[in-house]
């Protein structure tokens, strides 16, 4: 080896050295200048120093297990119904008040205030989105956002259909971020989605029983309260939860006492029933449970729409455990 080359390879040790004690950590083959925490970092990870990042009330303590559930008010459901279209646009939705009140006494029961607006069009409904952003929100225990129209996908985006145009799926969360709503920051945002996510179906598949088969159960451990300085990222504490899986219908059904959509059916009526001793993501995996094995579609005048399965489909930044107790 040279001695350029070997003045040239100290000096890369040298610099790697450096990092180690200073316990920055670096992101090899990423051209983006990355600013990740060290496990060995020793100055504040938690101090804006020098950064653009926004302040906010914090609301739980960092290593809590639960939310604080113990504001004033429990907060604000909005329900986005959709039961007609302006003239050339999707089928109206006859369904829609039926769930609409089902979804409005559920969450009523969990002491949300609900907010009904129905068919609006585009311009109004961002506007309510920015609207609701807007409020004083911190005496709030969290936010509910309840959408219910039709949807669909294109160039493996999703939309959603508004009475004279249709949104970007991800639009109905953009306004929530700590960034643009302090209020929220630290707090659980939730989004439900009744609409259909494309043109596939599920045909399932059979279970069948077996000798010896064991049934197991999951214990919740206690939480733990520790006051001190934190950083969240922007799109934490929020749960959308969708109807179906990405690309398939989303039902609905007059049979076996549902008379409305599937999933609302099973969201309004698990949270009617259980809230009072299950938190938020118990309720939400035995909804998931409950469209999938309770329900098969039933449609005799159409192969393609007869005999099939659905399943919600959940994605979640929450970090603790969420309980609906009475205040």
């Amino acid at each position: 080896m040279s001695s350029e080359a070997i003045v040239q390879a100290q000096n890369i040790q040298d610099e790697v050295q450096q990092e180690m004690e200073q316990g920055e950590d670096t992101v090899y083959g990423d051209t983006a200048d990355s600013r990740r925490i060290g496990f060995n970092r020793k100055q504040d990870i938690n101090k804006n120093s020098g950064t653009d990042r926004p302040d906010a009330p914090m609301t739980v303590s960092k290593r809590s297990r639960e939310y604080n559930m113990r504001h004033e008010f429990r907060g604000r459901t909005v329900i986005f119904k959709y039961s007609e279209f302006r003239y050339g646009g999707p089928p109206g939705r006859e369904c829609a008040e039926h769930d609409t009140d089902i979804t409005e006494e559920a969450f009523k029961i969990l002491g949300f205030g609900v907010t009904v607006y129905s068919n609006l069009k585009k311009r109004d409904f961002i506007g309510a989105l920015r609207q609701c952003a807007a409020k004083d929100h911190e005496e709030c225990d969290a936010l509910v956002i309840v959408f219910m129209s039709h949807g669909f996908d294109k160039n493996g985006k999703e939309y959603l259909n508004l009475y004279d145009d249709d949104i970007e799926t991800s639009e109905l969360w953009k306004e929530f971020t700590p960034d643009k709503c302090p209020g929220l920051a630290g707090k659980p945002k939730l989004f439900f989605i009744q609409a259909c996510r494309g043109e596939n179906t599920d045909k399932g598949v059979n279970l069948k029983a077996r000798k010896g088969m064991s049934v197991m159960t999951d214990a919740m451990s206690a939480a733990a309260d520790v006051q001190e300085d934190y950083a969240i990222p922007l799109h934490a504490d929020m749960l959308m939860m969708w109807a179906s899986y990405p690309g398939m219908f989303a039902f609905k059904s007059s049979n076996n006492g549902i008379g409305g959509s599937v999933f609302i059916h099973f969201l309004a009526k698990v949270l009617r029933e259980d809230h009072q001793y299950d938190d938020l993501a118990t309720m939400l995996l035995t909804v998931t449970r409950e469209v999938a094995v309770q329900y098969e579609s039933y449609c005799p005048g159409s192969d393609k729409l007869n005999h099939n399965k659905q399943i919600p489909y959940t994605v979640s930044t929450l970090m603790r455990k969420m309980f609906f107790k009475t205040k």
